[in-house]
């Protein structure tokens, strides 16, 4: 990479640019980020304006959203969400086009939504203790939703 980045300048400032903002995901509190957010914004490489304006777009059009992330003592993004979108996004492509009704019974009702709690039991056989999964006392039990990590396991 330095062999890049010393031959091409500009390609070093991008890199250093988006360093940066990854690093206002460190910050502690709202304010910092607000503050490292527009020093990001404002600290722009000269010339590479058109570079980012996609990045600062959205991140501008969506600035309450993203600066929420630091309001909380545990951050929480929405990537969950996101991930489970996908599943049924490539999941209604594999099926060429299932009606909404089909994928919505099949996100739904196919599967388990109770993730099992885990244990430790010791082995018989190893003599060490190993993490086993019960079928789980109702109080230990957590409803999570749908458990879509087997949900398309045939």
């Amino acid at each position: 990479m330095e062999t890049w980045t010393g031959a091409f300048p500009q390609l070093l400032a991008a890199y250093e640019h988006k360093e940066r903002f990854y690093h206002i995901w460190g910050c502690a509190t709202r304010r910092d980020a607000e503050k490292a957010l527009a020093a990001w914004v404002d600290g722009i490489p000269q010339g590479q304006k058109e570079v980012w304006k996609d990045l600062v777009s959205a991140v501008s059009g969506w600035r309450e959203e993203v600066l929420t992330y630091f309001e909380t003592d545990i951050p929480i993004t929405n990537a969950f969400t996101e991930s489970i979108n996908r599943l049924a996004k490539d999941k209604n492509r594999d099926g060429r086009g299932y009606s909404f009704e089909v994928m919505r019974a099949r996100m739904l009702y196919t599967t388990k939504h109770k993730k099992k709690t885990p244990q430790t039991k010791e082995s018989p056989f190893l003599g060490k203790a190993t993490m086993t999964y019960s079928m789980g006392l109702p109080e230990a039990e957590k409803n999570y939703g749908v458990d879509l990590s087997t949900f398309w396991e045939d």
